[in-house]
């Protein structure tokens, strides 16, 4: 009878699939950035949107992937969940929150290339939100990173005066925006190096060719927890963009709809969640302004070097990866179809990645694996 029921239970584990969330790492910088990845247990036979979700200054990828709630949308809707961390719980946002200087703008745009070379996301369809310090990074992103990140979302975080300061997209980035009036933490008026919520969507209503006036909506009060949300959106904007905030009338420095507790009061009547996704569902790179999400040239170097798991080099397509060792042996090959190599195994040491064209031509270059 014991061993009929291990068989059942046996068949019964091999048909169920879990999702995947993993935990990973590159070298950037000079320090070991981590992350952590949800992939739908269902993932969508064509390439997936990426949402980056950052997390509040003094948080974790693991507490905001908790806090926001963010994977079941990802398995019911197929995207790719993607929860960087910061250098000492923080983001360099450029102003106070932990006075932190590394180059985060320039590793999360490595991250991207990293996901890329891992799994099969879609340019065009790659979004960034985040909470308070998250939220101002996100901000960042769309100001600095806005070739690559398809629409942003801030929750009760907007942009120092230093990012307002020196924003300069390239495009119209569609940018929604959630806070609380009671948010004593980042005042929703703003503070000293802190633009204010309506000052900060004013620029980007400019930026991106905005109607004047607003489309206002009164959400339903659906729970009494003694706070309200107003919807107001701009649109069309250039470029099919648009400009959306939820103000949350007596909303404290949290995350609306979130399983935990922020600080003040939490509205219940909306998940922040899923209004973000709702918002960058209806957003892409590729647009009536003619850009495209940028794509590796064949020529680029390979990264991480120095790496650890995994090699990234080239682009989908566009030729074979060789590795060998000091001895001159092949130990690692892949085709075109991807541009990354697994090295988990491989000792460390010195080796040579060669990039093989259809044309017979080669690249080649020194690595070292740690």
């Amino acid at each position: 009878m014991q061993k009929k029921y291990f068989l059942f239970l046996a068949i019964l584990l091999s048909g169920f699939q879990s999702p995947a969330q993993e935990t990973f790492s590159f070298e950037f910088g000079g320090q070991s950035r981590n992350y952590i990845v949800y992939e739908p247990a269902a993932a969508p036979g064509q390439p997936m949107p990426v949402v980056l979700v950052l997390h509040a200054f003094t948080q974790t990828a693991q507490v905001i992937m908790q806090y926001s709630g963010f994977n079941a949308i990802a398995e019911e809707e197929g995207f790719l969940a993607v929860y960087p961390n910061g250098i000492n719980f923080s983001w360099n946002v450029g102003f106070g929150m932990g006075g932190s200087t590394a180059d985060d703008l320039g590793f999360l745009n490595a991250l991207i290339d990293t996901l890329a070379g891992h799994y099969p996301i879609d340019p065009g369809r790659i979004y960034a939100c985040g909470m308070s310090n998250g939220g101002f990074m996100s901000y960042r992103l769309a100001c600095e990173l806005s070739g690559r990140i398809a629409a942003i979302a801030g929750v009760a975080g907007t942009m120092t005066d230093a990012t307002l300061g020196g924003c300069s997209p390239e495009r119209p980035v569609p940018v929604m925006h959630i806070h609380g009036t009671a948010d004593f933490v980042v005042p929703y008026g703003g503070s000293a190096g802190i633009t204010g919520v309506e000052e900060s969507l004013a620029f980007w209503n400019s930026h991106n060719h905005c109607p004047g006036s607003a489309a206002y909506e009164a959400l339903p009060d659906v729970v009494s927890e003694g706070s309200t949300v107003e919807r107001y959106t701009w649109s069309p904007c250039e470029g099919g963009s648009e400009i959306e905030l939820l103000k949350v009338a007596n909303g404290g420095h949290t995350w609306p709809g979130s399983t935990g507790s922020g600080i003040g009061n939490t509205n219940r009547d909306i998940d922040a969640s899923r209004e973000i996704w709702n918002f960058f569902s209806r957003h892409r790179l590729a647009g009536p302004n003619g850009l495209q999400a940028p794509e590796a040239t064949p020529f680029s170097p390979p990264y991480p070097n120095p790496f650890d798991s995994f090699i990234l080099a080239g682009r989908p397509g566009a030729a074979r990866i060789l590795l060998f060792n000091g001895l001159g042996q092949l130990v690692r090959q892949g085709g075109p179809e991807r541009h990354s190599l697994d090295t988990r195994g491989l000792p460390g040491g010195r080796y040579i990645l060669k990039l093989v064209f259809e044309n017979g031509e080669s690249l080649s270059w020194a690595v070292i694996k740690i």
